[in-house]
């Protein structure tokens, strides 16, 4: 996990981060449609999402197999609860083969992460990540979502 700054130039980051983030530098999205918007087919694609986010206590932490995801909030707040690969979490509902997804009941000790607009955080595969909290109360936001495939 890594948590940053869109105009942070200095942070170090593997390849792939590193191109996803410059891909956000040079790639306005405020205007853009919810959807799924290609880069480089389906090794690294955006995700454009206007959620409502929901209270703290609500949801199930998530995490993925296949891809990392890059969330960088463009505009409201957002927190997000983090946890380490957590093998011993109860899986509730596996999507992994179709859409690289499962959620696992809920667990105790999350680090909540707080996102402001221009701020990203990256969750490796096998992370437990829980987006889309209201941080003081319930809002729309709009984010971007870059998944970049991990082989």
């Amino acid at each position: 996990m890594f948590v940053g700054h869109l105009q942070d130039h200095n942070a170090p980051l593997p390849a792939q981060i590193a191109a996803a983030i410059q891909h956000l530098r040079e790639t306005d999205y405020s205007n853009m449609e919810p959807g799924k918007y290609p880069i480089d087919g389906e090794q690294m694609f955006a995700l454009v999402q206007d959620p409502l986010t929901q209270d703290w206590s609500t949801g199930f932490p998530e995490f993925h197999r296949r891809y990392a995801d890059v969330q960088y909030l463009l505009s409201g707040e957002e927190a997000i609860a983090y946890l380490p690969p957590t093998p011993q979490a109860e899986i509730r509902d596996n999507f992994l083969a179709e859409r690289d997804i499962a959620f696992v009941q809920p667990q105790e000790n999350e680090t909540r992460i707080v996102l402001t607009p221009g701020m990203f955080a990256v969750f490796y595969p096998g992370e437990l990540h829980r987006p889309c909290r209201a941080v003081s109360k319930l809002m729309r936001i709009k984010k971007v979502v870059i998944k970049i495939e991990i082989k």
